[in-house]
């Protein structure tokens, strides 16, 4: 790897003179591979070394191939980065009552803070998971889907479309759109993008994206502010203006010395730096930020606004007692036809929400009606509300990856209409058996192409 000369001057800077070497050592030793565990459905022997900052983390001693495991499609664990799982421990640190908490991700995807934040609310309080590129939005849209929570919607917004929700949520996390200068060992390519002028234009960016979000972060909420790099202009430069232009407080966290984690202090401004020859995981920046003035407050709900979103009928509501199994979810249904599960006491904010961003999922995606009959979609099969009282048949590790190729030809059960099909008890699809054959109702875009190693 040949780094940009401009780079490793700016490194020489800002690290000491025996960091320097083991820095560029590192950053041509492969990557470490770690995984988060679902808190639920994760139904295994777990990994030895766990991620000192995130009780759900895991490193793994080699990097299997995960579109082989059907565990990874049931959404029993999430292949994240083991630095960025730091976002756990600053939650912990956070002071508030999960049922009330409202939380935007703003530049969510793929979905690894977010499902993150979803396992540790734990189905309280609500998320709100934005991408504003439209195809990334649809990859968080499957990441998400997998957790099965029926509290997180997804959105396809700009960061200024927030600006609209004053005074909304308590925790805004920024994971800023950066120059991936901590991403340079695990993706080279980021290395032909960088250029002190591309820092500067993220700095810009940077600066953009939370000037627009800032007015939805509700008073004393707290905003966290990420990136994968390790510069000052678009780390501690950023924190240092977004403090004084917007009256915030720099929050400073508590860790663990053993866990080599660099604490950068400027008048009162703190930011925490991941370097990879420190510990083991990628570079990382992170911040937290406090809002304590007082603002007018604003409530949007009480304006009228057409609603998109309709209750289902009473006959359909009863139906869907068979498919779901908490008695505190509500249905509602898009002009599509599509039936949402969301938590009931998040009815009337979804409602609400949606009038102002765009929403593509909604808690589950839990079917369709047509007429009074029902057809599952692959959402239910993968939430955590689905029924208990569903007919479900566990598959071995070869039917389940024959499932995911849709090649999967027949299940030996008597069994017959829809089957919950299921990898380590959790959910994998949804089959039909008619006898001699089955109806593989996987989605054609999460077949996975891969030929099997015995292939």
């Amino acid at each position: 790897m040949i780094l940009p000369t401009a780079f490793t001057d700016n490194m020489r800077q800002t690290l000491s003179v025996t960091d320097y070497p083991d820095f560029i050592h590192a950053l041509s030793l492969p990557a470490p591979t770690s995984i988060r565990i679902h808190p639920v459905k994760y139904n295994n022997e777990h990994p030895e070394k766990k991620v000192d900052w995130c009780h759900l983390g895991y490193y793994l001693t080699k990097r299997p191939k995960f579109t082989l495991d059907p565990a990874f499609h049931t959404g029993s664990y999430y292949v994240q980065e083991a630095s960025s799982m730091f976002l756990c421990h600053v939650l912990k640190q956070i002071t508030f009552r999960k049922e009330t908490l409202r939380i935007l991700d703003l530049c969510a995807a793929p979905g690894g803070k977010s499902t993150l934040i979803a396992s540790w609310l734990n189905n309280d309080g609500l998320l709100v998971s934005n991408e504003v590129i439209k195809n990334r939005a649809y990859t968080l849209k499957y990441n998400i889907l997998k957790e099965g929570y029926s509290n997180v919607l997804v959105t396809n917004n700009d960061p200024a479309d927030f600006g609209k929700l004053e005074n909304y949520f308590d925790i805004i996390l920024v994971d800023a759109p950066c120059s991936g200068e901590g991403m340079f060992r695990k993706d080279p390519d980021a290395v032909s993008h960088w250029s002190p002028e591309n820092v500067e234009k993220c700095s810009s960016r940077q600066k953009k994206i939370l000037a627009d979000v800032l007015p939805a972060l509700k008073d004393e909420g707290h905003i966290i502010y990420a990136t994968c790099t390790y510069n000052d202009a678009e780390n501690i430069d950023n924190i240092e203006w977004c403090t004084k232009t917007f009256d915030l407080i720099s929050v400073p966290i508590e860790t663990d010395p053993s866990w080599h984690i660099i604490e950068i202090q400027r008048k009162n401004k703190y930011g925490y730096q991941f370097y990879p020859h420190k510990l083991d995981g990628e570079g990382f920046f992170i911040s937290l930020m406090h809002k304590n003035k007082e603002s007018k407050s604003t409530d949007h709900r009480n304006k009228s606004y057409v609603n998109s979103l309709q209750h289902l009928s009473k006959k359909q509501e009863t139906g869907m007692k068979h498919w779901v199994s908490s008695e505190q979810i509500t249905f509602l249904t898009d002009k599509m036809g599509t039936v949402h599960a969301i938590n009931s006491d998040l009815k009337d904010e979804v409602q609400w929400l949606n009038h102002y961003l765009r929403l593509i999922y909604c808690g589950t995606s839990a079917g369709v009606f047509n007429k009074d009959i029902f057809k599952p979609d692959h959402s239910l099969a993968l939430s955590l509300i689905s029924s208990k009282d569903l007919i479900s048949f566990e598959l071995s590790e070869k039917d389940a990856l024959l499932f995911l190729k849709k090649e999967l030809q027949y299940v030996d059960t008597p069994q017959t209409s829809w089957i919950r099909v299921t990898y380590q008890g959790a959910g994998l699809g949804w089959i039909k058996n008619l006898g001699n054959r089955i109806n593989n109702y996987l989605p054609a875009e999460h077949r996975i192409l891969m030929k099997l190693e015995e292939e």
